[in-house]
């Protein structure tokens, strides 16, 4: 099943010191009507190592064929133990960007818990998102982003975690 309404988000994203600012919503996409031609090619991608009602699972993606987002990569492996998720790997287009590398941190640490509830719907669902809007922590009001999650799973039912790409322009 698809869903296929738009949902908007909140962030709360910290600076590290323990301030939160103050976050604009951004909006999550179950109808994946992406914009970036490199998220359309990495759906594609996914939905092609899809058989039947299996996900693809991690080793099915070769680094090599998505060498046009390599640098916009993540990757989040799913934390049961806490029910947070993990984030194993993040591009350096990202960190650039974002102005920190969040590598080893936990989803619940960096977005709260409007980013555990988007993480928690994709594993739950088995369905991919599109997440974008205005890069609005740590003063970079004048980037925004669209980014896609996918869900993986290594026996193709159970989420055990998420590969997805990252893109940021101007928002203005």
């Amino acid at each position: 099943m698809v869903t296929t309404c738009l949902r908007p988000i909140v962030f709360s994203i910290t600076d590290g010191s323990g301030s939160s600012p103050t976050p604009q919503a951004g909006g999550w996409d179950w109808t994946l009507s992406l914009v970036s031609p490199k998220l359309q090619g990495l759906l594609r991608a996914w939905r092609s190592k899809c058989r039947d009602d299996l996900l693809p699972a991690r080793r099915d993606f070769d680094p090599l064929e998505m060498r046009d987002c390599l640098g916009s990569l993540f990757v989040v492996q799913v934390e049961p133990e806490i029910d947070d998720f993990r984030y194993t790997l993040i591009g350096t287009e990202i960190t650039e960007h974002v102005g920190r590398d969040n590598t080893g941190r936990t989803v619940g640490d960096v977005f709260g818990q409007n980013g555990l509830d988007l993480y928690r719907q994709v594993r739950d669902t088995r369905q991919p998102v599109r997440v974008w809007g205005v890069v609005d922590w740590l003063g970079k009001e004048h980037k925004s982003y669209e980014a896609l999650v996918l869900p993986l799973a290594d026996d193709g039912q159970k989420v055990d975690r998420f590969i997805g790409a990252m893109f940021f322009g101007s928002a203005r």
